[in-house]
């Protein structure tokens, strides 16, 4: 591998040239299609990107719009590509794939695909995908401040259509080409926006300029703050899912994530160390890479471009855009270029301009598609053998099937039915109660998914812990099954079990009132995920709402029913609606949330207590207030913004870390301080918190935000050191440093937990026994108080995925989730972001308990 070092500066400072004078569109075209010499190679009736835009690209960052409009532009222009709106994102903007291949393949694109999609099946031979092209999956900007990429699909597509090599045009023959020119049009707008604005004429290349300095939430993530890269396998995202319906349709054969790293990078592709390849995987997979590496290595060598190969970024799980084709059968990669963030910034290797970056991610583009043109047998016999190997690694599994499913919450079990539909994996219904690691599933109410199967892979990954991995370094998380963050009841069986028909589709959410018109109360069990939508939607019409703190069993018009604690009571008396329009009220927010509720005819219950108890308790309606800005972690605070949205249609402020000392917090029953650096929140701020906490607020925290809280004497507590090592410890390799951080590195892992499900933050949960998710290195104390203790760690917990030793020792026993009475309010202390990356519903519904219950958790105070 030749790095030709001396090359490139030379080529940096011709781009930042290129900056302060634009060239004319024959010397841009020069410029980034080097190897097309002649200014005949291309279409003159196509546009270029500059032709269309007005500017030379590179030299301002494109809007989505403009990007959207391009694509159509050339659709206009051409038969070889088609585009097609997927979706939208949540600011509205469109999301596209646009396809180009030969208008011929256009012409048969039906039968082709269909073709294709023989390879993934392990019963049809390899034979009868025929003659079918190579499909090649193009993906841009799924962290929106990475921003070289989608001007480089404009680029790319360009020379697809309007090159009149005979090279490209037997590319366009032999492959199908998917384009997914901007995965985060959100997020990148929110930079595309930033960049331009301060932009200065001519350009800053001084890091510390405002152009480069992105402020919160930056662009990486979409709206609600979600890493979409990581969103491939949990799909919480309506970004998400449209583009894995296109992916399940076409099985591409090679897929690149397009990517940008810090600025004194070069560029990197893939193959990956082995120490990040998932067992899961065959190793002919990861094989291939280096094939593909090839191509991009020439195209990367012509240019006189720094790259490197096999250092980092992991190849381990399928939440990865790079990752999930290889749980397909095809060759994914991640591609990451150094990023100018600007149009020009200083770095170790000059002066890095944003054409420059651009060019080299056109390159790597095009070295795709010549790379799978000339393995096109060879990337077909990968995925055909892929699926056969699935099922023969599936034979070898103890576990033959899984079966999943909660009786009391039809919401959640459905939502992860929808899932595993999704992702196409066979399900079952379950269609007699059985027993599994003495767990009992009913019949009617939970699925079967038979380990046996194409997605055996898939299944594996959702279900199963992680497998035993060979290295100690890894990139990302190690743990990423999605079941046991559900919360939802499964279990694996040795014994096959065949289960029902195969289930084609999702049963309706049966939402309504049972009972007609109530003559006491209305009632919601609160073990349905979606109990809490409800709730919100009833308080938002001004009704009173109750909680009972104990279970109790009731008469309803299905006999004797049992509620579990936390479920919510809405007395028909001293409401501000009556008769038909209380009972269309509470019909409205059951059908909306999916919910069944109960009408009561009477207050006195079979058993418990009744519900003019004291133990049931009149709810506030919360106002929440989420602290958001410079500091703050925006994954974690965006994934409470989303639960609140998205889950209970709950409307909540948003505030900078800076207006807490200004404004008055009184009007908030609630505040969320999700992790982060809160060293910037001056004393005045600390002491109106305390203030309002004493009143009776409730400050919910995770994290590092915990730990300062317990600093700040917000909150009684106390926090484990790092242990770190002592002054006179071993030497140990310099060389070594980071392999050793990474070994001592808490991300991702699935930890075993005790659950006091007795208290008011844990109402809903159906067993003790909880999976959590540990994200960083906070360790908290237990409690002082014995009753406060709400989540704890086991004292040997099971651990899903690569935990230290010693790391595994020094969370053994510790609080996850614990209350700090203050007052008449209390500090809700979580040691992980509770909803992390939208799908943990398990530890989610524990912030929804401190939403609604907030001021009903402190322990009771000792009589005088």
């Amino acid at each position: 591998m030749s790095f030709h070092r001396r090359a490139v500066l030379p080529l940096l400072l011709v781009a930042a040239t290129a900056l302060a004078s634009p060239p004319p569109a024959q010397a841009q075209s020069a410029y980034f299609f080097p190897q097309a010499t002649e200014a005949a190679a291309f279409d003159a009736a196509i546009p270029t990107p500059e032709q269309f835009l007005g500017y030379p690209i590179g030299s301002r960052y494109t809007r989505h719009d403009q990007l959207v409009a391009y694509f159509q532009e050339l659709a206009r222009h051409s038969d070889t590509i088609r585009v097609q709106e997927i979706g939208r994102s949540y600011e509205g903007r469109p999301l596209l794939i646009a396809t180009v291949t030969a208008a011929s393949n256009h012409a048969r694109l039906q039968q082709i695909r269909q073709q294709h999609a023989t390879l993934v099946d392990p019963a049809q031979p390899r034979s009868a995908a025929a003659d079918s092209p190579v499909v090649v999956w193009l993906g841009y900007s799924v962290h929106g401040n990475e921003t070289s990429s989608a001007e480089a699909a404009m680029l790319t597509a360009y020379y697809l259509v309007a090159n009149r090599s005979a090279e490209t045009r037997q590319w366009l023959q032999q492959a199908v080409v998917l384009f997914d020119p901007a995965q985060n049009p959100d997020g990148r707008d929110r930079a595309a926006n930033w960049h331009n604005a301060w932009a200065s004429d001519p350009a800053s290349a001084d890091p510390a300029d405002k152009e480069h300095v992105e402020p919160f939430p930056q662009g990486r993530t979409n709206h609600y703050f979600t890493d979409l890269n990581r969103d491939w396998l949990a799909l919480t995202q309506q970004e998400s899912r449209p583009k894995l319906e296109v992916f399940h349709q076409w099985y591409p054969n090679v897929q690149i994530d397009f990517h940008e790293m810090g600025k004194d990078s070069t560029y990197y592709f893939e193959p990956s160390p082995k120490s990040m390849h998932s067992p899961l995987v065959p190793v002919a997979s990861y094989e291939f890479n280096k094939t593909l590496a090839r191509y991009h290595a020439q195209a990367l060598d012509a240019l006189g471009s720094l790259y490197y190969t096999g250092e980092n970024f992991d190849n381990f799980s399928p939440v990865y855009g790079s990752t999930y084709p290889d749980f397909h059968g095809a060759v994914g990669v991640t591609v990451e270029q150094a990023s100018s963030r600007g149009r020009v910034q200083e770095s170790v290797n000059g002066l890095l301009t944003f054409p420059f970056t651009i060019r080299n991610q056109v390159a790597t583009g095009l070295g795709t598609v010549r790379g799978a043109v000339s393995e096109r047998n060879g990337l077909f016999d990968l995925q055909k053998q892929f699926f056969q190997s699935a099922l023969k690694q599936a034979a070898q599994q103890p576990v033959k099937s899984f079966v999943f499913g909660d009786a009391h919450d039809p919401a959640l079990t459905r939502r992860l039915l929808e899932l595993l539909l999704l992702h196409r994996i066979e399900v079952r219904a379950l269609d007699r109660d059985i027993t599994v690691e003495g767990q009992h599933f009913t019949a009617g109410t939970a699925y079967v998914v038979p380990v046996q199967q194409a997605q055996f892979r898939l299944v594996h990954s959702i279900f199963a812990e992680t497998p035993p991995i060979k290295g100690d370094v890894f990139y990302g998380s190690t743990s990423y099954a999605i079941a046991p963050a559900y919360g939802v009841a499964f279990a694996g069986s040795r014994g096959r079990i065949d289960g029902g028909a195969r289930v084609a589709g999702l049963p309706p959410l049966q939402g309504g009132v049972a009972g007609g018109q109530a003559g006491f109360a209305y009632v919601i069990d609160w073990r349905d995920y979606n109990a809490g939508r409800a709730l919100a939607a009833l308080q938002a019409k001004g009704l009173s709402t109750r909680a009972a703190f104990q279970a109790f069993t009731a008469s309803t018009a299905q006999g004797g029913t049992t509620f579990a604690a936390g479920s919510i009571v809405v007395p028909v008396a001293g409401q501000p609606l009556h008769g038909d329009a209380l009972l269309e009220a509470v019909s409205r927010a059951a059908r909306d949330a999916g919910v069944q509720v109960h009408a009561l005819s009477s207050g006195r219950s079979q058993e418990g207590i009744d519900l003019g108890s004291d133990g049931v308790k009149a709810l506030r309606r919360p106002t929440v207030a989420l602290v958001m800005g410079e500091g703050v972690s925006a994954t974690e605070i965006g994934s409470a913004w989303f639960l609140l949205d998205q889950q209970l249609r709950l409307p909540a402020s948003k505030l900078d870390p800076q207006q807490l000392g200004t404004l008055p917090l009184d009007r908030y029953t609630t505040l969320v301080l999700a992790g982060g650096t809160y060293t910037h929140v001056d004393a005045a701020a600390v002491a109106a918190l305390k203030r309002w906490v004493q009143a009776g607020g409730s400050l919910l925290t995770y994290g590092s935000a915990s730990k300062w809280a317990i600093e700040q004497k917000l909150a009684e507590g106390e926090t484990l050191g790092k242990d770190e090592q002592a002054s006179g410890a071993a030497r140990r390799a310099f060389g070594d440093q980071r392999d050793i951080a990474a070994i001592e590195r808490v991300s991702g892992n699935i930890l075993s937990a005790d659950v006091d499900t007795t208290h008011p933050l844990a109402f809903g949960v159906p067993r003790r026994q909880l999976a959590i998710n540990k994200e960083n290195t906070v360790t908290l104390q237990p409690s002082s108080n014995a009753f406060s203790t709400v989540v704890r760690i086991d004292t040997t917990p099971r651990v899903n995925g690569y935990l230290s030793e010693r790391n595994r020792d020094r969370v053994a026993g510790s609080a996850w989730l614990l209350v700090s009475a203050q007052g008449q309010g209390n500090v809700i202390l979580f040691a992980d972001d509770p909803a992390h990356r939208k799908y943990w519903h398990g530890t989610d519904r524990l912030l929804i308990n401190a939403i609604f219950f907030g001021n009903l958790v402190n322990p009771a105070k000792a009589r005088g």
